[in-house]
């Protein structure tokens, strides 16, 4: 598999900036990213509180956004700036509720051509696998503006 050139500059300022500066959601999630390879990118959430559902378990959108995140941003560093990651689709199993601790999210292009690419991404509390996704990111090239 062709992953691309890789932008170590570009995955260096994403593991840089924090939850704090990136706005939107990360922001308010807390979401860091710690570490971004070729084809791979690793993020983690700290589980608070006010991220809990009315039984005291994560809500699962709050997963989901995380898995969301790690889905697209992972093409970045390999993709030429300007161009643009959307997530078409993805699949979500919910292995084991969560209540505390840190999410951990790491994902990893299992394929990739000019147009699209499938991700994989799994996602730990501590050394329990909770989550398990796959999905299709849609690689735009930038238009021109007459």
């Amino acid at each position: 598999m062709n992953l691309g050139s890789y932008d170590a500059e570009l995955a260096a300022a994403i593991v840089q900036m924090d939850g704090a500066h990136g706005g939107g959601l990360p922001e308010f999630l807390g979401l860091r990213t710690i570490d971004v390879g070729p084809g791979s990118m690793t993020a983690e959430i700290e589980v608070r509180p006010d991220l809990l559902n009315p039984f005291g378990s994560l809500h699962g959108g709050v997963l989901s956004a995380l898995v969301d995140h790690v889905l697209g941003a992972v093409l970045y560093p390999l993709i030429p700036r300007g161009t643009w990651a959307a997530t078409t689709e993805f699949k979500l199993n919910l292995i084991a509720p969560v209540r505390e601790g840190r999410l951990v999210a790491r994902s990893e292009i299992i394929a990739m051509s000019r147009r699209t690419a499938v991700v994989r991404i799994d996602v730990h509390n501590g050394e329990r696998l909770i989550g398990a996704a796959q999905g299709t990111v849609t690689i735009t090239e930038p238009t021109s503006t007459p």
